[in-house]
């Protein structure tokens, strides 16, 4: 009673669940200046709220007046981040709230006075049924023009003011592979002080919650026998007598996994640098080094300092102080750099978690999207909610995406693919899924068992193939309420280049799909080459054959056929002489060229 621990449980308060907060509001009619874009479509201060906004397409919409409709609503997502995105689509205005129209021509959508088109050109128009709403009208006189002003709007925002502006078909820098703004960079250590601002890397009080420093990548890291990866961690903590610093630490963790600690109270240096150290004082920064396996490395990921400081026992009724910090400086690093870009696919939990390998290019300008001839307005929407979710991820708008019918696929044959349909509805499916996990029978997937190499396979430690395909096929068969699909294969057209398939029993099955994508307890189920989602749950399947994408020196080969087992070792030991005069050698190089020039293409 007399001299209480401050810091003690039994010191408590409350405020009462009685407590109100009254609010009198007033709405406004918007103010329409392009200057003010995103708002009033999209308000950032919204930090949990999905972006919903309705986009306008005319029915028959043209290749190019999708594109713009693509690009649009990328850029929209990639303003909504975490948040995520929906795009319904409709061929009329809604009755009420904001809107975007897609318009090729004067007389795209009925009923709303559209600006006179002399070229690619973005307008605020009000809302002819709603006097607080605004239509974003992205158009042109043809569809060309169209997705013109959609670049316009993504790359050259800045420059917009007014009602009306006449967009200039603006140059876009090409992009590298894996220079998506949202990713860190993987060829040099990344300071933490890039990722996040360093006032977030402050802590207070003797047990603060978790530093979290977010950061992306993408998912294809590999090295030599699962090497890890460097964050090199300099922090300062208080010092005694405040903090017992031989029992206080700061604990290093990455996506949840704990890594190592690190001890506030640094090693005592032996003679003469004690000596030393006294007459030059010693430095109140600490560093270590935590290796972070690259097999935790997806590509959202969060590295978690916690600091867990313990008060130094000061005697009874002393008071302890209670507003101590501590920090971690900001020229900490992780390193990417020593890992290759390598990975074994088809993988769709790369594609959920990083859009890998489609976001290899930021803009997806190697990627094309693959539509049935007239879709579905629901077919639209998950097509845009897709590419949405994607530029997301990289901080970057579609500009490069292109838009083909199935009967356009020998154009983009050299690229990977999204193909978007119901089944029934996407002929393109019938072609390309000949040599799939999966085989389409009429408007029905159905799946091929294993033959018996599988099943001896299996025995030695191999996949059960079998079962899996059992599980598939019993899934498809009693499907549920509607059947939504992901399906991921290498193209049947170019060796290397990937497809996935966004496809369902329905339109509405299809939406469902996209938007299990955003759940956070689906997520996780979305693994393998094959997803099916049937009465509200996700299952994902490995079925069909792998490859690889990616480039690995000739002396890593033995390592990815043979795994980490000795044989391994003993194999690169043995051999290494004569693969670099042998015809291995010669073998392994130019299918290194050949990895080479594809990544770079």
């Amino acid at each position: 009673m007399e001299c209480n621990d401050p810091l003690s449980g039994l010191l408590w308060s409350t405020i009462s669940d009685t407590s109100t907060l009254h609010l009198l509001l007033e709405k406004l009619p918007p103010t329409r200046d392009l200057a003010r874009l995103p708002e009033p479509f999209f308000d950032q201060r919204l930090i949990r709220d999905p972006l919903n906004l309705p986009v306008v397409l005319p029915d028959g919409a043209g290749n190019e007046a999708v594109r713009a409709a693509a690009i649009t609503a990328s850029w929209f997502a990639v303003q909504a981040d975490y948040r995520g995105a929906e795009f319904p689509v409709s061929t009329s205005l809604p009755s009420r709230g904001h809107a975007v129209v897609i318009a090729a021509g004067p007389d795209a959508v009925p009923g709303l006075t559209l600006p006179r088109f002399d070229g690619p050109t973005i307008a605020l128009v009000p809302h002819p049924g709603d006097p607080y709403g605004l239509i974003l009208v992205i158009g042109g006189r043809s569809g060309a023009e169209a997705a013109a002003a959609a670049t316009g709007l993504a790359v050259g925002r800045a420059a917009l003011s007014g009602e009306v502006a006449l967009v200039q078909p603006p140059e876009v820098t090409p992009r590298q592979p894996y220079d998506a703004p949202r990713w860190v960079h993987g060829d040099r250590p990344v300071r933490l002080g890039e990722l996040v601002d360093p006032s977030e890397l402050q802590a207070f009080g003797y047990s603060p919650g978790a530093i979290s420093i977010p950061f992306r990548t993408a998912p294809d890291l590999y090295t030599w026998r699962n090497r890890p990866l460097r964050a090199d961690i300099r922090y300062r903590g208080p010092p005694g007598p405040i903090v017992d610093t031989a029992v206080s630490r700061l604990d290093v963790s990455m996506n949840d996994l704990y890594l190592r600690s690190f001890p506030l109270q640094g090693a005592e240096p032996s003679w003469p640098w004690s000596w030393i150290s006294q007459q030059i004082g010693q430095p109140d920064r600490r560093s270590g080094q935590a290796g972070v396996p690259p097999w935790i490395v997806f590509g959202q990921n969060e590295l978690q300092l916690r600091f867990d400081m313990k008060p130094l026992a000061r005697g009874d009724c002393v008071a302890v102080p209670g507003d101590i910090r501590a920090s971690i400086d900001p020229d900490s690093t992780i390193d990417l750099s020593d890992g290759y870009r390598f990975t074994t696919l088809p993988n769709l939990a790369f594609f959920a978690g990083a859009g890998f390998p489609f976001t290899k290019h930021a803009d997806l300008s190697g990627t094309a999207a693959v539509l049935p001839d007239r879709p579905h307005p629901q077919e639209m929407s998950a097509f845009l909610g897709l590419i949405g979710r994607l530029s997301a991820i990289v901080g970057l708008p579609a500009t490069g995406l292109q838009v083909v019918r199935p009967q356009g696929i020998p154009q983009v044959s050299g690229l990977d693919l999204i193909v978007v349909g119901a089944l029934g509805r996407q002929p393109a499916l019938q072609q390309l899924l000949k040599d799939g996990p999966v085989q389409l029978e009429g408007n029905r997937l159905s799946v091929a068992l294993p033959d018996a190499m599988a099943d001896i396979r299996h025995v030695f430690g191999g996949p059960d193939k079998r079962g899996l395909a059992e599980r598939a096929a019993a899934q498809l068969l009693a499907p549920g309420e509607g059947l939504g699909t992901l399906i991921a294969f290498e193209s049947p057209l170019t060796a290397g280049r990937s497809v996935v398939a966004l496809s369902g029993s329905t339109p509405a099955a299809m939406e469902a799909m996209v938007q299990a994508l955003r759940d956070p307890e689906q997520l996780p189920r979305v693994q393998g080459d094959v997803v099916l989602l049937s009465g509200g749950k996700v299952q994902g399947y490995a079925l069909g054959n792998r490859y690889t994408v990616g480039w690995l020196p000739f002396w890593l080969w033995p390592q990815y056929l043979l795994g980490d087992s000795p044989l391994g070792l003993l194999v690169l030991l043995g051999i290494a002489p004569l693969l670099m005069g042998g015809p291995i050698y010669w073998l392994l190089r130019r299918r290194a060229a050949r990895r080479l020039r594809e990544r770079t293409a």
